[in-house]
């Protein structure tokens, strides 16, 4: 199986739900200093991409997975953001 580089950074989140507006989620997250300067790192190499508007941008991973807190039973999506590897090589039997 071969190896895949490693993260170049990853900042994970919590979205819970929106007690007001059913479907919504809100979140509050707390970057850590020193995955933020991993990104800025990053983007200096990163391959360059071009949204809607035309502007300047690179392409990150987001995984949304569904949780449920232990002491409340509350349900909420844990993020997991990071940079974006090429695609895995599909082993087919």
């Amino acid at each position: 199986m071969p190896d895949f580089a490693p993260d170049a950074f990853t900042i994970f989140g919590n979205f819970n739900k929106d007690q007001k507006k059913d479907g919504h989620y809100w979140a509050q997250i707390d970057v850590p200093v020193d995955e933020l300067r991993k990104l800025f790192e990053w983007t200096k190499t990163a391959e360059r991409c071009q949204d809607i508007k035309g502007n300047e941008c690179v392409k990150l991973r987001a995984n949304l997975m569904p949780r449920t807190a232990k002491e409340s039973g509350n349900q909420y999506l844990m993020m997991a953001l990071s940079d974006v590897k090429a695609d895995k090589p599909r082993i087919d039997f």
